[in-house]
């Protein structure tokens, strides 16, 4: 009988080392969906960031504000997205597109990021464009909670 109540309390603590670890390798889900817009001059960068069932993604596009209706030219993407490090490349060819007031222009769909470890990590973006000659840059960071 004691034989029998030390194998099950064996297998009972086996039973339970496997759910702790399996819950401690299991991916890592963002806490909380987030949006921002951070306007600079007559551009205004929206970024949202939301959790998937497996991961999460980020959606992102500069809408204008000025008056005037502007002519932008930027390689692709348009608003670069990098997480964990700042890695912003731009590697299409040049895309030209004319503003008027009000317009959102997204022409990237969403980014999307399989779930890291739990943690804090930060998330980059960054827009370069270029409006009657000159450079636009938009840099943004946040800080991503996962748990």
């Amino acid at each position: 009988m004691k034989k029998g109540v030390l194998v099950l309390s064996i297998l009972s603590v086996c039973l339970l080392i496997s759910f702790y670890w399996f819950y401690e390798q299991a991916e890592a889900e963002l806490t909380v969906n987030q949006s921002k817009e951070i306007q600079q001059d007559e551009f205004i960068l929206h970024i949202r960031v939301e959790k998937m069932a497996e991961g999460f993604q980020v959606f992102r596009s500069i809408q204008y504000i000025g008056e005037e209706q502007v002519e932008i030219s930027h390689q692709t993407p348009l608003i670069s997205v990098s997480m964990k490090h700042k890695n912003h490349d731009y590697t299409g060819s040049n895309v030209t597109r004319v503003l008027t007031s009000g317009n959102s222009y997204h022409p990237q769909g969403s980014k999307t990021f399989e779930s890291p470890d739990r943690g804090e990590y930060t998330l980059f973006c960054e827009s370069r464009f270029k409006v009657d000659g000159e450079e636009v840059r938009i840099n943004y960071q946040e800080n991503l909670m996962f748990n």
